[in-house]
């Protein structure tokens, strides 16, 4: 066993030497660079959004061109070249430039023969060209983070197909599937959090929820500080993007993105809870936790406590299927959970997503330690409704999931009627969670807008007038079909898929957030929601049944809010 383990090391080792850095190996010496400052580049008029330079009597051959930009943001760039076949520009394939990756600043080149001429066009108006080099060494970056996860792939891969406790159903006292699951965990999340360092961008770090919200809260107060400028208040209807771009109002100098405005005052309309939960830090510091930092901890802990949820249900449903099956499933449920495409861009719109995807995980899971209870039923009824009502203060279309709670609660409360005990008991347990968040949250939404029904949806200052925005139940269709079955646009090189947003034809306003698929597409084992009528012909289970019926509707309607 440890001779095989040494052998899978040695051959990711050697993967990580040569195949993982091969344009490394591009060029070996620095006997062939030339180097292109600022001054020395020729710039040529293009398009208002675009920067275009070209570099002129080259005459050599081009192996690597490194860029160097003063940005503030990472951009697309793309390089056109001549060669010995073509004195013609031809177009490489565009790369993103991202100010945390140096290799993204490298382009390795395959060109035939001598260059003359080469441009280069950056595509953002905002973005300036510091310097050019020609022929200059890839450097070489031994990835340990990349040799760990390969190791672990293949590692686990070989075990699957050797180890005994894989084939046999899980137990909590086996120490090699209990390892092996935390084994999984640590790898996914030790992919998490270098999505979430490599997506982080300088500037995002701290935004107006993670500094000017919880600044407010600490000063006990739920409107933010930053005063809205005279122009904003001047206008007719500031809710409307158009009025604002022709009165000359920009956007972060003269109001807000993403806030509501009301009544001369901005506000937040994303849930209060994880502005909450970062309030103690910013009390006892005095400093303010970075955004990415808290989708990272929340990520983590989600991450967690979807290892306890599939525990939960093979113990319940599956007691008699072998260990393998369990692994396969906790690894599709852990990709198929939001957190890696929240830490690809961590901002407070996805601390929204994953500090609520958390809350309502962990009470799913207290409400499968009713089920496993008898004795303290009541004591996790209450924990189950706490949590899922957490989540609704943190985004509240997360009420939906308290639906998956709802076939329990019932059969609970019939056993109880029939059996004319613990009635009360079943009622508060329930009641008291749900109706002091439930109260609390109205009493916060009644001191900003003067509604209890009013989360400030309507009042938002951002890329259309939802105040006057219809409801139209043309688009309920709409966005089943884009957030079910959208299929991604398939690459042959990274990031191999990218996301589209033209799936249907919709002749009025309607926002499709720029996702990277369909649920169907990017987390296939849902389209088992279509054999459910097949199950229940099948099997006598019929807890499995409503538990795996409910799931799947509170997911559809959920992806649809």
């Amino acid at each position: 066993m440890k001779k095989k383990l040494l052998i899978i090391l040695l051959i990711v080792v050697m993967l990580e030497l040569t195949l993982f850095n091969v344009n490394s190996y591009r060029v070996l010496s620095s006997n062939s660079k030339i180097e292109y400052a600022k001054e020395n580049l020729e710039a040529i008029n293009t398009a208002e959004d675009e920067i275009y330079i070209e570099i002129d009597n080259i005459n050599t051959e081009v192996k690597t061109i490194h860029l160097e930009l003063n940005t503030l943001e990472n951009v697309d760039y793309q390089v056109f070249y001549t060669d010995a076949t073509s004195s013609k520009l031809k177009d490489l394939p565009k790369k993103k430039y991202i100010m945390t990756s140096e290799k993204s600043q490298y382009i390795p080149c395959y060109l035939s023969g001598e260059s003359k001429l080469i441009g280069i066009k950056v595509f953002s108006e905002l973005a300036e060209v510091e310097k050019v080099t020609i022929n200059e060494k890839i450097p070489f970056e031994f990835n340990l983070a990349r040799v760990i996860v390969l190791f672990g792939i293949i590692t686990f891969v070989y075990l699957l197909k050797t180890l005994e406790c894989y084939k046999i159903p899980y137990s909590i006292k086996n120490f090699e599937q209990e390892l092996t699951l935390i084994f999984v965990l640590c790898v996914f999340v030790l992919i998490t959090c270098l999505i979430n360092q490599y997506s982080i961008n300088p500037d995002e770090i701290e935004d107006f929820y993670s500094v000017d919200f919880v600044h407010a809260l600490s000063k006990g107060q739920v409107h933010l500080e930053r005063e809205p400028s005279d122009e904003l208040k001047s206008l007719e209807n500031p809710y409307d993007g158009g009025e604002r771009t022709r009165a000359g109002l920009k956007r972060g100098s003269d109001y807000l993105w993403d806030v509501a405005y009301f009544q001369g005052k901005y506000y937040v309309y994303f849930g209060i809870l994880p502005a909450i939960l970062m309030l103690p830090y910013h009390l006892i510091t005095g400093n303010y936790i970075g955004t990415p930092a808290v989708v990272l901890i929340f990520s983590i802990l989600t991450a967690i406590s979807l290892k306890s949820l599939i525990k939960h249900i093979f113990k319940r449903y599956f007691s008699e299927v072998p260990f393998k099956f369990m692994v396969f499933s906790f690894i599709m449920l852990l990709f198929g959970s939001q957190i890696l495409w929240v830490n690809g861009i961590p901002r407070f719109y996805e601390l929204s997503i994953i500090s609520a995807l958390f809350f309502a995980v962990t009470g799913i899971n207290f409400v499968f330690c009713i089920l496993e209870n008898e004795n303290k039923k009541y004591r996790y009824m209450f924990l189950a409704s706490l949590f899922l009502s957490l989540s609704v203060a943190c985004r509240p279309t997360q009420l939906l999931t308290s639906l998956v709670f709802l076939p329990i609660l019932i059969m609970i409360f019939i056993k109880n009627v029939k059996e004319k005990k613990d009635i009360l008991k079943n009622i508060l347990a329930v009641a008291i969670p749900y109706l002091g968040i439930g109260l609390a949250l109205m009493y916060y939404n009644y001191i900003r807008f003067g509604s209890i029904f009013e989360f400030g949806a309507g009042y938002q200052l951002t890329i259309n007038d939802m105040k006057n925005l219809d409801n139209r139940p043309m688009t309920v269709g709409m966005g089943i079909v884009c957030s079910l079955f959208s299929i991604p646009h398939f690459l042959p090189n990274f990031p191999f898929m990218i996301y589209h947003n033209n799936l249907l034809t919709f002749y009025g306003y309607y926002y499709i957030e720029n996702v990277m698929g369909g649920l169907f597409a990017m987390v296939p084992i849902c389209l088992f929601i279509f054999g459910i009528y097949k199950m229940w012909k099948r099997t006598d289970n019929k807890r499995l049944l409503y538990f795996t019926t409910t799931v799947m509707a509170v997911r559809t309607a959920y992806m649809h809010s």
